[in-house]
C-alpha cells in the first residue's frame, strides 16, 4: 500500500479528501477479515485460515489487475481490490502470527519479534520496489502487479509450511 498514495494523487488525480477515503478503504476489509479469523480459526485451524486469507488477497488483487489491463485504470477498481487485500490480510496476519508463536511456546517472544521484523523488512523492500516500478505515465498496473505477486508469494510460503504436530 506504500505506492497507493502516489497512484491516488498522480495517476487518478484524487483530492486529498478522496485519497484519505481511498487509503482507509482497506481497513474495512481488514476489520471483516479479523472478525472472520476470530469466528472461524478455532474450527478450521490457523494454517488453513491464513492460506485462505492469502488466497483472497491474491485473487482480489489479481482480478483488479485483470480489469485494469483489460479496461484501463479506475480508482474504484484499484481501491476495491485493496479492500479485498485488507480482507485477506485480516484473515492471514493474526493466524500466521499465532502459528509462528505456537511452534515452541518457550520461544514465543522471539518468534513474535522475528515475525514483526520480517514483516517490517518485507514491507520496506516492497515499498522501495513500488517506487522503482511507479513513475510518471506508468499507470496503476505496475503496483497492482507487484501487490498481486507479493500476495501470491505469501500464499506459496503458507502452503510450504507444515502445521506443528
Amino acid at each position: 500500500m506504500g505506492g497507493a498514495a502516489f497512484v491516488s494523487g498522480r495517476v487518478f488525480g484524487l483530492s486529498p479528501f478522496w485519497t484519505g477515503v481511498a487509503l482507509g478503504a482497506p481497513s474495512v476489509g481488514y476489520i471483516l477479515g479479523n472478525y472472520l479469523s476470530g469466528r472461524f480459526s478455532m474450527r478450521h485451524g490457523t494454517l488453513r485460515m491464513a492460506a485462505a486469507g492469502a488466497l483472497v488477497a491474491m485473487l482480489g488483487l489479481g482480478a483488479g489487475l485483470a480489469v485494469t489491463l483489460a479496461a484501463g485504470s479506475d480508482p474504484r477498481i484499484f481501491f476495491g481490490a485493496c479492500i479485498l487485500l485488507g480482507l485477506g490480510n485480516g484473515m492471514t496476519l493474526p493466524n500466521a502470527l499465532a502459528g509462528a508463536v505456537s511452534v515452541q511456546p518457550d520461544l514465543a517472544g522471539t518468534a513474535s519479534g522475528l515475525s514483526g521484523a520480517i514483516m517490517t523488512a518485507g514491507g520496506a523492500a516492497l515499498s522501495v520496489l513500488g517506487g522503482v516500478v511507479l513513475g510518471p505515465g506508468t499507470g496503476a498496473w505496475p503496483l497492482q502487479a507487484l501487490m498481486t505477486a507479493a500476495a501470491g508469494l505469501s500464499l506459496l510460503a503458507l502452503l510450504l509450511v507444515r502445521a506443528p504436530r
